[in-house]
């Protein structure tokens, strides 16, 4: 076996760094509020940076051949019974925040299965479709098979929206979903349908929730307001923390204020380390600093790309990819979110959003690509 694509670790090492840097710079206003030390939220992400590094290290180490289909699987196994369990745990370890059990509590940590049982399904969709999906198949062939799939996963996707109120979530599987269908041989009408049937989903989603609803009313009159004046959307609901985004990333301009210096962070964007993220960043390091970060981004998905189309295993192929994908997914959903181009979802931005789960299920999620790229013709 050849040695792992070791550009990818330094890329991930990089951005892990500025998680960790505007760890400690952001949610400075949230400390002082809730009487926190200055060093409680980058000390967190550095403690769960670590396990994630040494997880990713680990699992680079490992013979895919061996090891990654018992790691995929119980990583999916695990993670399911998780997010079945989750709504009839007790509050005490899975607690009710803001209407949503999204975490399980353990001690002075939470995690959220949710982020784990999205690389499960990566795995599960992997090993499925490179069985099962082969060509010149019909349409209605095709349909056939795949309503299987829409049944199984529809279940956890239902149990996810209706008890942890994450649609964002949903919407990230189902893409991930119809676009490893296309990779593994699927046909594009079939993708296009399921894309069509997301957007339905979608529409239900906000149509069947009076807040949800109200909240996309106020994102419409926001965006038309911001980039089509002449149409005029009436909402009685604020969407004041995408204003305040999109006025911290005017206030950073080119070379931004400086790190340490924002202002919007100060009680204005408060998950300024969470969500938006990005926008702290852009105040902080200008345009200058997100091209930064949109060049580390696109390496990294290039390099996860390049082993996905230099591996040999139909499997470890699909697997990559969906890993790729499910980055960039979740990049450009964020960064459209705070720009106010379509409604924010509350998804993390990989390796610089504040969480301990999104950042060791990342981290395993290059491990396992790092695993794999050992059996790559890289060179």
């Amino acid at each position: 076996m050849q040695k792992v694509d070791s550009l990818i670790f330094i890329i991930v090492g990089i951005l892990m760094l500025i998680g960790a840097l505007f760890s400690y710079s952001l949610p400075v206003y949230l400390e002082h509020a809730k009487h926190l030390s200055e060093y409680h939220f980058v000390m967190r992400y550095i403690g769960f940076g670590i396990l994630g590094f040494a997880i990713m290290v680990w699992f680079a180490k490992l013979d895919p051949d061996k090891w990654f289909e018992r790691i995929g699987w119980s990583i999916l196994i695990i993670s399911a019974i998780l997010v079945i369990a989750m709504p009839f745990l007790p509050e005490s370890i899975a607690p009710v925040i803001n209407g949503a059990k999204r975490w399980i509590k353990i001690g002075p940590f939470k995690f959220a299965p949710v982020e784990f049982f999205k690389l499960g399904v990566i795995f599960f969709l992997s090993w499925s479709f490179t069985r099962q999906v082969k060509g010149h198949r019909t349409l209605k062939e095709e349909f056939q098979l795949i309503i299987r799939y829409i049944i199984i996963l529809g279940g956890f996707w239902y149990l996810i929206l209706a008890y942890q109120s994450d649609l964002g979530q949903v919407m990230v599987m189902g893409l991930l979903f119809a676009f490893l269908l296309l990779i593994a041989g699927g046909k594009f009408k079939t993708f296009t349908i399921i894309l069509a049937g997301g957007i339905f989903v979608f529409i239900a989603a906000i149509l069947s929730s009076g807040y949800r609803y109200a909240r996309f009313k106020a994102w419409l009159h926001l965006m038309t307001n911001n980039f089509f004046p002449d149409i005029t959307v009436e909402s009685s609901m604020s969407y004041g923390q995408v204003e305040q985004s999109l006025n911290a990333i005017y206030h950073g301009g080119i070379i931004g204020q400086g790190i340490g210096n924002g202002i919007f962070k100060l009680g204005f964007l408060s998950d300024v380390h969470t969500d938006f993220v990005l926008a702290g960043i852009a105040e902080e390091t200008g345009i200058i600093g997100i091209s930064v970060i949109v060049i580390l981004m696109l390496a990294l998905v290039y390099r996860i790309y390049k082993i996905a189309n230099r591996s040999e295993k139909k499997e470890y192929q699909l697997f990559a990819f969906g890993v790729g994908t499910l980055i960039m997914i979740q990049f450009i959903f964020n960064g459209l979110g705070v720009t106010s181009l379509i409604p924010i979802k509350g998804l993390t931005v990989p390796f610089l959003s504040y969480g301990g789960s999104s950042l060791v299920a990342l981290c395993t999620a290059i491990g396992m690509v790092l695993m794999i790229s050992k059996k790559a013709k890289l060179n």
